[in-house]
């Protein structure tokens, strides 16, 4: 054997991890320990330090979520929600040396009664206003404005924002329909459900309809439970998932203080006023149950003006009709008893026109032009990994690191005891890697990575 030294050149594009075929016959640009690493434009780079930006929470209870909202006044606000209720950043905070918990999160509300399990919490942002749900009977809002953020007593010459709620001279829940400016004087409340209660001493333009949402019922002081279902008989209802399309709040999965768990139940509220789910008191309200379909819902994500309805066992598109009393319909992809459906409730994640969940078979790209498989030559190792899960794998797609680091990739954290295991999907790339966090365990859906 030569002692002399020589070098052997590998020259990509590198293709990721490989696991399908024996080591000894995978191509050079494969490998099955890409560990700790990315690949960008085929090129294997360091990964980006990541670190914890943020202290938890006073409460030290797992986070379900942490994101950021635009409140109706232009004013950014960073949210937390853990079992204890919301939690909102303090702007000060980098000014306290070490960060503290105490020092970084305020209390904006704590709940009356525990809201739900500890899992990922699913919200939107409608009408400047942030919408939460996680497994329970309630779907909280809070506008980032009022403070405490419950349903404040009516003001007289005061602007609203159509969907606010305020509590009037009856103690029942009034919800704007409109946009505008009270009156001088306090109308004439309506005393029913669905009543319409025109808000006007004078001529203010616009002049602003209430319309009356029952009473005021299980709402925690910081912020306004909006789910009511039956005003009259006080039935809420939260959800285990929660999207916005055609300018209309959806709850999927529902959980409701009368029936308990209906997983496949679909309720949605008329458009622009997110705070009414009575169909007496809006008709544009409303509910269905797709018995049609022997399984669960469990995702929705939004591609255009089309939702992809996650199911065990299938897909359902709901699309909508612009017909007030069904606003939306429901076409199956699939009328088979079994095909591609989305096997992890919190396992999927949605960016722009993709979208990309786990099937009983492999990993799946869905957008409007189709499906496409991406589970690739990485797919019998990550499968390996999901069989010994311990708890909730949790999936996003995050478009960029830190520092305008550009790396949109399907992020998949699978907890094992008391680590987790990352698999990185390079959109760009369509290539595999690994991650492993040693002692940190993902308890809510990622918006952002980091790098120090």
């Amino acid at each position: 054997m030569s002692k002399n030294y020589f070098e052997i050149k590998y020259n990509g594009s590198y293709k990721g991890v490989h696991v399908e075929l024996p080591e000894d016959i995978i191509g050079r640009e494969y490998s099955p320990y890409m560990v700790n690493m990315i690949l960008k434009n085929g090129e294997i780079r360091p990964r980006p330090r990541q670190y914890n930006l943020l202290p938890g929470t006073p409460d030290k209870q797992p986070i379900l979520i942490v994101t950021s909202f635009q409140d109706a006044n232009n004013v950014y606000h960073t949210v937390a929600v853990t079992s204890t209720g919301l939690w909102q950043l303090n702007r000060n905070w980098t000014r306290s040396s070490p960060p503290t918990a105490a020092r970084t999160w305020n209390l904006i509300g704590q709940y009356g009664v525990q809201p739900g399990p500890n899992f990922p919490v699913a919200n939107s942002v409608f009408i400047n206003k942030f919408f939460w749900t996680n497994g329970g009977p309630n779907l909280w809002q809070w506008d980032g404005i009022t403070s405490p953020g419950a349903a404040a007593l009516w003001l007289p010459s005061t602007f609203y924002i159509k969907g606010d709620v305020i509590i009037d001279s009856n103690k029942n829940l009034q919800v704007a329909n409109n946009s505008g400016k009270s009156g001088t004087v306090a109308p004439v409340w309506g005393t029913t459900v669905g009543a319409q209660t025109p808000d006007s001493t004078g001529t203010p333009n616009p002049q602003i309809t209430w319309t009356e949402n029952g009473k005021n019922i299980n709402s925690p002081v910081g912020y306004v439970n909006a789910g009511i279902v039956d005003a009259t008989n006080g039935v809420t209802a939260g959800a285990y998932f929660l999207i916005e399309l055609n300018s209309q709040l959806v709850m999927l999965n529902t959980v409701e203080s009368a029936g308990g768990n209906f997983p496949q139940r679909i309720r949605w509220c008329p458009s622009g006023l997110p705070t009414i789910w009575d169909p007496n008191v809006n008709i544009g309200a409303g509910f269905i149950d797709e018995l049609d379909v022997a399984d669960n819902i469990l995702g929705a994500f939004t591609v255009g003006t089309t939702a992809f309805i996650l199911r065990t066992n299938g897909i359902s598109e709901m699309t909508s009709t612009g017909q007030g009393i069904n606003p939306f319909a429901l076409n199956h992809l699939w009328a088979s008893d079994r095909g591609i459906g989305n096997v992890f409730p919190f396992g999927y994640a949605a960016y722009g026109p993709i979208g990309i969940f786990i099937s009983s078979d492999d990993i799946y790209n869905v957008s409007l032009g189709g499906f496409k498989r991406i589970g690739g030559m990485a797919r019998d190792a990550i499968y390996s990994d999901l069989a010994i899960t311990t708890g909730f794998p949790i999936a996003s797609i995050v478009p960029y690191y830190a520092r305008n680091y550009v790396y949109n990739h399907y992020r998949l954290t699978i907890p094992q005891g008391n680590n987790s295991v990352s698999w990185v999907f390079s959109i760009e790339d369509e290539a595999w890697t690994k991650e492993y966090n040693s002692s940190k365990i993902f308890t809510g859906i990622s918006r952002w990575s980091y790098i120090k």
